[in-house]
């Protein structure tokens, strides 16, 4: 690797850092995973009501039990990453809006959770979003440990960009993984079944998603 390229990575991990303190000191101290249940739970109840959605509705486009939506909407079961992107699939609204949020003495406000969503290997952390007249883009920052992650198609359109800062990792779409070392990046459609895996080890990343339009639903966007 060049002396430029490492320099660029080098800027690039600062940057990240950066940026991951400056969110969690805006923010209340990290809450523990009942907490973390506790607001996901509103946030999700909050989406399907604004949208007009039965419980049972979102059950069936989910493809979760209605007693395991149930339990996610009261804080009672502690949501995994797999099950937050089916919620947010099925809503049809980007996979940060049901973990943008933290509790006031009146609901939920605007501000992203402290602590990550955790999935089989996948660690992600949102560290921003925005939207354009073109779509709507949020950035995490994840770890991925070295097991497969499967995940089920997104929403349609989706793309997801993976930029590695830390180690190797194995990501893509599951008919065309593509194994990548920092600084490398691939590009990849989100609305397709893919996977993430670490290679010899914890790689780190930033993950861009990318929504084409508006959102729909109960969006916030």
């Amino acid at each position: 690797m060049s002396k430029a390229a490492d320099g660029h990575l080098d800027s690039f991990v600062l940057y990240i850092e950066l940026y991951t303190e400056r969110v969690a000191a805006s923010q209340t101290p990290s809450p523990g995973s009942d907490r973390l249940s506790s607001l996901v739970g509103l946030r999700i109840h909050e989406l399907r009501t604004s949208a007009g959605i039965s419980l049972a509705a979102l059950a069936a486009s989910s493809g979760l039990g209605k007693g395991t939506l149930s339990e996610l909407e009261r804080g009672q079961r502690n949501p995994t990453l797999d099950t937050l992107f089916s919620v947010a699939t099925a809503l049809s609204v980007p996979l940060s809006d049901v973990l943008f949020g933290r509790a006031s003495e009146t609901g939920v406000v605007d501000g992203p959770l402290v602590s990550p969503a955790r999935g089989r290997s996948v660690v992600a952390q949102l560290l921003d979003r925005w939207s354009d007249e073109k779509g709507f883009t949020e950035v995490y920052r994840i770890t991925i440990e070295a097991k497969v992650q499967q995940s089920k198609p997104h929403m349609e359109g989706v793309v997801e960009t993976l930029t590695v800062i830390g180690g190797t990792a194995e990501v893509g779409t599951e008919a065309e993984p593509v194994r990548l070392t920092a600084p490398e990046i691939h590009t990849f459609p989100g609305d397709a079944p893919h996977l993430y895996r670490g290679i010899g080890g914890v790689a780190t990343a930033v993950l861009t998603m990318y929504y084409p339009g508006r959102p729909q639903g109960g969006s916030a966007w």
